[in-house]
């Protein structure tokens, strides 16, 4: 499944000679670490890891909520 999620760059950082990324996915309050050369590369696992681990039917139930709250 291949959607387009908002992700948003919250933390740059560099750990044992590792260049990572801390995203969270917007409306939400999860956070992905993934290690990347570039924001780019990070944003491609980081939605790999979304669908992996099946996370957009969360993220859908998440929103929903969001939206019946207004």
């Amino acid at each position: 499944m291949s959607r387009s999620y908002e992700l948003e760059i919250v933390e740059e950082y560099e750990l044992l000679g590792e260049k990572r990324y801390r995203l969270r996915i917007k409306g939400t309050s999860i956070y992905l670490n993934v290690a990347a050369d570039n924001p780019e590369k990070a944003f491609e696992k980081a939605i790999k890891m979304i669908n992996d681990m099946r996370l957009d039917a969360l993220v859908e139930v998440i929103k929903k909520e969001g939206q019946s709250a207004e």
